[in-house]
């Protein structure tokens, strides 16, 4: 990762790191989050949405498999995407300096989903992000929690590490994208849940 023009020095960054899992907590800033979920929630205000069968051909038990809104953003604000970049940059780069083998290996993160999760739903069925052809280049996956979320409902949960990620607002969770981080998002109960998510992707 390049270390040029970071938002914070990397070498004041502090995250916790277990399992592979990298944790920023506070580091994407209230102000930021609320207006990503201001921003989130215009788009999709303002979308034809139809929801009838979401996820019906990849999650063979349709919205018991998933059920979300997601988007991309830097299609709607670029000026926000760039921004969210010059952070993720920060705790992709002090990931790397942790892990050190990956500094061997060019890393690109630049599409930034926006997912918002209603009381219901969630990513319920276990997966790993570079299982598929089109996306084994993804080596990294990231998070941004935009919101807190009540204890016991929406964690990341990973399987072989017995592990669950409350989320809270301005977390920032790194992970790694293959088979040991298998993982599953669990069922949002009492209100919309907030993420911007995204991979590092190898490049040539």
């Amino acid at each position: 990762m390049n270390d040029n023009n970071e938002v914070f020095p990397v070498d004041m960054m502090v995250g916790e790191f277990e399992d592979f899992i990298g944790i920023w907590k506070n580091f994407f800033p209230a102000q930021l989050c609320d207006e990503a979920i201001s921003k989130i929630d215009k788009i999709f205000e303002n979308s034809a949405i139809v929801d009838a069968e979401t996820g019906k051909k990849q999650f063979k038990h349709g919205k018991l498999g998933r059920h979300d809104f997601a988007c991309v953003l830097n299609d709607y604000d670029v000026r926000l995407s760039n921004t969210v970049n010059d952070y993720l940059k920060c705790c992709l780069t002090h990931y790397c300096r942790e892990y050190e083998q990956l500094l061997s290996v060019k890393l690109m993160s630049y599409a930034v989903k926006a997912q918002k999760t209603p009381p219901g739903g969630g990513y319920h069925e276990w997966h790993y992000e570079n299982a598929s052809y089109m996306s084994s280049n993804r080596e990294l996956v990231w998070t941004i929690y935009l919101n807190d979320m009540p204890e016991g409902e929406a964690e990341t949960e990973f399987l072989y590490q017995r592990r669950r990620i409350r989320p809270q607002r301005g977390m920032v969770c790194v992970f790694p994208a293959g088979l040991t981080h298998v993982h599953k998002g669990n069922t949002v109960f009492t209100q919309d849940k907030y993420i911007l998510t995204g991979w590092a992707h190898k490049v040539q």
